[in-house]
Parts: structure tokens; sequence; C-alpha cells
């Protein structure tokens, strides 16, 4: 058997956690570079296009594939494991359309999908936090005001969600976030929450899935 046929062979025995770990440690070892330059605020930046030809190589490899939707309301990057397609992480974040100078609606709502798009790549194959600063867009870090304002009603319900499915203490979270309410968290917590809670409920799913295998009879006990 060749090397490249019994790497496959092993690659099916893995989870969906353990794909996309291993996804993302061959995505750190990728030679990636940054393309997006913000001249306003004077720094180079990952566009989408700089790292997801090496995340979809990645993925074919390992036997993941992934699915993004964008909904007025919320976006979502669903990242399912081939070899058992009822497996699957999701990752999400909500959405506010950016009102960009000089542009139509639908540019807007164009910009706005490919932030979306690039930040939950970001999230789920933990490209450096640093880089997630980086990922913006010059026209929108132009009102840094915005990240001191409180997140919209849209990110206020997803944020109560993933409280409640991840059983998380709320007086804690808030405590720890440095907000009175959920409806208190500014902008720039934001990206910070998301991923935080993000991370707990892929913790929980996981320990789910384990708990599931250690129950289930061997295939020689099932009737």
């Amino acid at each position: 058997m060749s090397e490249k046929k019994e790497e496959a062979v092993q690659t099916k025995k893995l989870n969906i956690y353990q794909k996309i770990q291993k996804s993302r440690v061959d995505l750190q070892n990728k030679k990636l570079k940054k393309t997006g330059v913000n001249k306003y605020s004077n720094y180079d930046y990952f566009e989408l296009g700089d790292f997801l030809p090496a995340i979809n190589e990645i993925c074919n490899n390992n036997g993941l594939a992934t699915i993004f939707q964008f909904t007025k309301e919320l976006a979502t990057l669903d990242v399912i494991d081939v070899d058992n397609p009822e497996d699957k992480l999701q990752f999400s974040t909500p959405v506010e359309i950016a009102l960009l100078k000089g542009c139509s609606s639908i540019q807007n709502i164009g910009g706005t999908q490919s932030y979306c798009r690039r930040y939950l790549y970001i999230m789920a194959f933990e490209i450096a936090e640093a880089d997630i600063i980086d990922s913006g867009n010059g026209e929108i870090d132009q009102d840094a005001e915005q990240a001191k304002k409180n997140i919209d009603k849209a990110s206020v319900f997803v944020i109560k969600k993933l409280i409640e499915e991840t059983n998380t203490d709320k007086e804690k979270f808030l405590s720890w976030i440095g907000a009175k309410r959920v409806e208190d968290i500014t902008n720039d917590c934001l990206g910070t929450c998301m991923r935080e809670l993000n991370k707990k409920k892929e913790s929980i799913q996981k320990a789910a899935e384990k708990s599931k295998k250690e129950n289930e009879l061997p295939e020689e006990l099932k009737l």
C-alpha cells in the first residue's frame, strides 16, 4: 500500500474532532502570506483567498467539507465529516450589514458576507488571534468609535442562545466580559464572546459524542 493510501485509510478512522485538529495543525505548517493591506491603519492582513485554497486542500485530504450560509441575522460555517456526514461542527457569528460610503446596498451586503465568511474560517481553523484583528478592511476600521458601542439585537440573541446551549453561568460570564447585561456587551468584545462560547459548545459536543460511543453496544452484541 502506498504511503498516501495508507494515510487516507488512517484519516478515515479519525472522528471529526481529530480531523479538524489535524487540519488546524496542517494549516499552521503552511507558509501563508498576507496580501491584504490596510493603508488607513498601516498593517497587512489575510484576505480570504490567502488561506481558503490551503483550507480546501487540507479538508479534502483529511475527509472534511465546509458549508457557509448567510442570512440577514446570522452567518454559519458547518465543518462536516465526509466519512460520517451526520457528524458536524457549526461555527456562527451575528450579522450586521456594514454601511460603507459610496457603496450600493448589494455591495454592502457582499462586503459583509465576505467579512463574515473570512471571520468564521479564521475561528474554525484557529488562525492566530492577531490575524482576526488584521482581517478587517480599511473602510470599516475608520469608525473606531463603533467598537465602543453596544452590540446589536442579532448579536444579543445569538450570545443568549449560546449561553443557554452551553449551560454557561450568565452572571459569571457577564462579570468576566465586564458587562451588567448581554445587551451592554460592546462590539470590541463580541469576537471574544463568540470565540469562547463556540469553543465551549464544541467541547460539550465532543464530550457528548465520546459518551455516546462509550455507551454503544459492541457490534457482536447488537440484535
